[in-house]
């Protein structure tokens, strides 16, 4: 899937300015109407204004706003009980008028490009996390393709499954806090050892938590929860069954299997059949039955197949 960087509802409302012309139109007309029949004898400036307003929300392009901006003034003063003014009150309404509207698209313009600044950003450091060795490069890659796919099936919406996306590929960013040598430990982990990694969970849900993209999209959910078992004994929290939210479940199972169909440090990697398998065996324990049935039909139907791209990556 493009990588590129999915967004909110928000960002997509900005980034779409289809919509708010269709409003422009129809306050513009309003505007007209109440001029010419309702208040012919008052002068609307401030209705205006909002027309004006809505012209940075409706056009990126300087040309197209002065082009809208010239054409609100001079509507606005030929139904003006006082009659056209002279030219330079004219401009000057002009270019108060433009003003206005490009300051607002140019704030919408640098509001999005912090927000993608953000995501890159700490998506740069996920990424690094995952390059730390080769055995996990491209696991959090894998994890959310995987996971995207779940949600696709089980008939998500789209802005859900870019959610769960996203919460794929950060969902281990909490291994950031671990120390590089459990990380890499070729032998079995002690018991300090593997309640150092238990942690990393909850130290990416502390460092994400502060970054507003992910506030209310789910992806703290997935960060925080995709190591709960549906049979209660999973950690940090010990969340049973459906007290774990959906998202985390569905990233349990892609997180798992890509475990077992990878490369790691502590062990070679298993075939498809064998992953299979293993989620079978531990659904209703480990995962939630209804996801890992999901999975394991998306997997059948594919094949091999579904290793292929990041096999692809991986040799590269």
């Amino acid at each position: 899937m493009d990588q590129t960087i999915r967004v909110n509802k928000l960002e997509f409302l900005l980034q779409n300015p289809i919509p708010y012309r269709y409003v422009l139109a129809v306050c513009l007309g309003l505007n007209l109407f109440m001029d010419a029949y309702v208040y012919p004898e008052v002068s609307l400036t401030g209705f205006y204004l909002l027309t004006v307003v809505l012209i940075g929300f409706a056009f990126e392009n300087k040309p197209l706003q002065v082009i809208a901006t010239g054409l609100v003034t001079l509507l606005r003063f030929h139904f003006s009980p006082l009659g056209m003014p002279e030219v330079e009150v004219f401009l000057l309404a002009w270019v108060t008028y433009f003003l206005v509207s490009c300051s607002l698209s140019v704030l919408i313009k640098r509001y999005l490009r912090e927000r993608k600044n953000v995501v890159h950003l700490t998506r740069a450091l996920a990424n690094a996390l995952d390059s730390r060795d080769s055995y996990t490069a491209n696991h959090s890659e894998n994890v959310a393709r995987y996971a995207e796919m779940i949600a696709q099936e089980m008939k998500f919406s789209k802005k859900e499954c870019d959610n769960i996306y996203i919460g794929g590929i950060f969902h281990d960013f909490g291994k950031i806090g671990v120390s590089e040598s459990i990380l890499t430990k070729r032998s079995k982990l002690t018991e300090t050892e593997f309640s150092q990694i238990k942690k990393h969970p909850t130290i990416g849900y502390k460092i994400l938590k502060h970054v507003p993209l992910f506030k209310h999209n789910g992806v703290l959910d997935m960060v925080l929860y995709h190591h709960e078992r549906f049979d209660g004994k999973g950690y940090p929290e010990g969340l049973k069954g459906e007290q774990i939210p959906i998202a985390a479940r569905i990233i349990a199972v892609a997180d798992s299997f890509d475990a077992m169909t990878s490369n790691r440090i502590y062990q070679s990697e298993k075939n498809l059949e064998y992953a299979l398998n293993e989620i079978r065996k531990n659904i209703g324990t480990q995962f939630d039955p209804a996801v890992a049935q999901i999975f394991l039909k998306i997997v059948e139907a594919k094949g091999e197949t579904i290793l292929t791209r990041t096999r692809n990556v991986e040799k590269n």
